[in-house]
């Protein structure tokens, strides 16, 4: 005997068109505060952000105290996130001199562009002079005998647009030898993550659900009545994290629906 639900869903699959859109680059612009972050490491001398598909690390003065030779409670941060990402030179403890650094990576380890960021003093470097030092690594090898180098000579409180432009590696240490901040950058999927085909199945009684691997950041689930001509709507039902997929349920209708995922610009 025939299963009722799977003879409604293998009828339905005639009028779904499920698709997933080309891979293009994808430019993401931080910070603001419609991008969350979560902690996803953290100890006395570092910490890790994941925000859009992106890893930052950056150091932190866990050892320092307050009175000399007493216990260590740390140096407090002044920048946080959706401002920028802050890094403190470590001054005390068994990393004393790696200055301050934050790390960029992508989620999935993939190469990506960096083409701008924006530093933040938070110390003065006006006497001694200081600069932003960028060391691009792929496959956990420096691109470069030596960092390139971005100004960063002033006050705590200036800031320092650069462009680098840089492209083609999966991880961007970049250092400078007192407190600084993140506070603006634009980085760029040259080769983003394609996921499996877009999948479905019935969700009793009356809906579907759509899903695709969690790891594919960066697209979203659209949806158009035809193809001919095709009007293309973002599907604003809310999407869940199912195991290791990213999940949207939407109601059964009388109608044809055709489904695809978009990248995102």
């Amino acid at each position: 005997m025939k299963n009722p639900m799977m003879s409604r869903l293998a009828s339905l699959m005639l009028t779904l068109f499920l698709g997933v859109t080309p891979a293009r680059a994808i430019t993401n612009r931080f910070f603001n505060p419609s991008q969350p972050a979560t902690v996803v490491a953290t100890n006395i001398t570092s910490g890790t952000l994941s925000s859009s598909g992106y890893l930052f690390s950056h150091t932190a003065d866990g050892y320092w105290s307050a009175s000399p030779g007493g216990p260590s409670t740390g140096r407090f941060f002044s920048v946080f996130w959706p401002g920028g990402v802050q890094a403190q030179a470590i001054t005390v403890g068994p990393d004393v001199g790696v200055g301050a650094n934050i790390t960029l990576q992508r989620v999935d380890g993939q190469p990506f562009g960096l083409r701008a960021f924006t530093g933040k003093l938070l110390g003065n470097t006006a006497a001694t002079g200081g600069a932003f030092e960028i060391m691009p690594q792929l496959n956990g090898e420096d691109a470069f005998p030596d960092p390139l180098m971005y100004d960063a000579t002033g006050y705590a409180g200036n800031t320092f647009p650069h462009t680098p432009a840089l492209s083609g590696y999966d991880t961007y240490v970049i250092h400078l030898w007192v407190d600084w901040a993140l506070v603006g950058l634009t980085v760029v999927d040259d080769n983003p993550l394609l996921p499996a085909a877009l999948q479905v199945s019935m969700a009793p009684p009356n809906s579907l659900h759509l899903f695709w691997p969690a790891d594919a950041v960066g697209y979203a689930l659209q949806q158009s009545p035809s193809l001919k001509p095709a009007n293309w709507t973002t599907v604003t039902n809310m999407a869940q994290l199912v195991s290791t997929n990213i999940q949207v349920t939407v109601p059964l209708s009388g109608s044809a629906r055709f489904f695809r995922l978009q990248a995102a610009n």
